[in-house]
């Protein structure tokens, strides 16, 4: 009995000490329930009102200002509706049966029908009194034009003028006090920093995606070809990984500043759709343009007159330079400004007026915003030695300047080449001179050290480094001369062209 007794009185114990327990944190706390929560007479404090950290607020802030610049800018970018007449065969098809065309072949010509084609991009208005900013190929050959602004306005648009080298386009509608978007600097642009792209992409207008700017200066080939204008084209885009699709070309790409420092021009993509690779051109190039098509309905462009090579494994060894970076001469135009100046070919320009050269297309986006008659300093690399060369700047003539850069592949340590003496028939199926000296380059094996460097079937070898070669003999021997895994100079005519590529001789 007595340890029933003690257990009782320990049990009654606990429970005491429980209730006592229960009531001092009672006391300090305020318990919450949907009974008595409306009779709390002092504020109830949640976790969910704690004060936010300084890192959050940072974030808060970021999209705080990504939703104000939206505010600023999406007004002015707007959505362009172009319709064009295009021919097409008739979907019924040839008239003649298949066995026609098994014995005389497609002579006869498939019955076509006119159709209107009607395409979709976007446009940055830069005037109250309605002059819009956009691409070529947005408006190019269109027929029609329809503008639809932000707050569901419609104005019928005319294309003021057009240049298909930069992929820059003006049209102008009738408005007044029409919103403006501010332009920006596109110099001032870094790696890294954030960007909003707004157009209307698959229709679904006055969209805006965030980014980062992903690189500058890029060079995709995405003009060249697609006019006739003798592959001069421009590229020197702002690459970003905010979502560009169809219909986004001609829109805006804003800093956040809320300034345009590009017009979205295109994508890089397996699918024709958005894979993380957009590109845009610099607003500074842009607004250099759509400037001289405003005041003059064309582009004067300067020029320096030469061809220029991007500097690769084989040339920064050949010249012993310590960084893979700039762009050797390849070519330079008779009478050309770069000629006149002093430049000669294999220089390596390393600079325009300060600013680092990597590749070709720096040269191109740096001239492309001067005008014939200024005077630039090119600083170039002749001998191993550092040299300035003073260049006063001509107006392009599209007929008479050297072709632009060319991009190179990768160093692959095998030759791979064959040559045979030149005829008198192969001078004539090349075209060339009947004095012409050389080897003629009769096959080009796929990834070796000779079709990285771009040499080609068709092309004449005329000397290696300064030894001359005149047959298959000589250039053996000139070959021999030099030590294996050595980069050397071959000097080659093509058509009407004499060029040079850098080949690392195999171990």
């Amino acid at each position: 009995m007595k340890i029933q007794k003690n257990t009782w009185m320990s049990v009654t114990g606990f429970v005491l000490i429980g209730v006592a327990v229960g009531i001092i944190f009672a006391s300090n706390m305020r318990w919450v329930t949907l009974g008595n929560a409306a009779r709390s007479e002092s504020p109830v404090l949640l976790e969910s009102q704690r004060e936010p950290s300084e890192t959050l607020l940072r974030l808060q802030n970021t999209s705080q200002a990504f939703v104000e610049i939206t505010k600023e800018v999406l007004p002015s970018v707007v959505a362009i509706y172009s319709t064009k007449e295009i021919s097409r065969p008739s979907r019924q098809g040839s008239p003649f049966p298949p066995f026609f065309e098994e014995w005389f072949g497609r002579r006869f010509q498939e019955p076509t029908v006119p159709q209107r084609q009607t395409g979709l991009g976007s446009g940055v208005i830069v005037s109250r009194d309605g002059y819009i900013l956009t691409n070529n190929h947005v408006v190019e050959d269109a027929d029609e034009i329809r503008v639809e602004l932000h707050d569901n306005r419609h104005f019928d648009a005319k294309i003021v003028a057009t240049d298909p080298l930069t992929d820059v386009a003006v049209v102008k509608i009738e408005g007044q006090d029409l919103p403006t978007a501010r332009l920006g600097n596109s110099d001032d642009i870094q790696i890294g920093e954030w960007v909003l792209a707004m157009g209307n992409p698959l229709r679904l207008n006055s969209t805006v995606t965030a980014g980062i700017v992903s690189a500058l200066n890029r060079n995709i080939d995405i003009l060249r070809g697609s006019t006739d204008s003798g592959n001069y084209e421009i590229e020197n885009f702002i690459q970003t990984d905010a979502a560009i699709n169809r219909g986004n070309s001609g829109g805006a790409l804003v800093n956040l500043r809320g300034e345009v420092v590009g017009i979205n021009t295109a994508i890089a993509s397996g699918s024709g759709f958005f894979a993380g690779y957009g590109f845009a051109i610099p607003i500074n190039l842009a607004r250099k343009v759509m400037d001289d098509l405003i005041t003059k309905g064309y582009v004067t462009r300067a020029y320096l007159g030469i061809g220029m090579l991007p500097v690769d494994e084989n040339i920064a060894q050949r010249y012993g330079m310590e960084h893979v970076r700039g762009a050797i001469v390849d070519q330079i135009m008779p009478e050309s400004p770069a000629g006149n100046a002093g430049l000669r070919r294999l220089d390596i320009l390393i600079a325009v007026d300060g600013k680092e050269i990597v590749q070709p297309s720096d040269v191109q986006g740096l001239i492309a915003l001067m005008t014939p008659g200024d005077k630039v300093t090119l600083t170039i690399l002749r001998d191993g030695k550092r040299r300035e060369v003073e260049v006063k700047l001509g107006q392009r003539d599209t007929g008479k300047e050297a072709p632009p850069a060319r991009d190179e592949g990768d160093v692959i340590s095998k030759l791979g080449l064959e040559v045979e003496n030149l005829t008198d028939e192969i001078r004539g199926q090349l075209g060339l001179d009947k004095d012409a000296q050389g080897v003629v380059v009769t096959r080009v094996e796929p990834f070796g050290a000779a079709s990285d460097a771009r040499i080609s079937r068709g092309d004449l070898i005329t000397a290696i480094e300064d030894v001359k070669v005149r047959n298959v003999s000589e250039y053996r021997s000139a070959i021999r001369k030099f030590e294996k895994g050595k980069v050397v100079i071959f000097h080659l005519k093509r058509r009407d062209t004499e060029t040079a590529a850098f080949v690392k001789l195999p171990r």
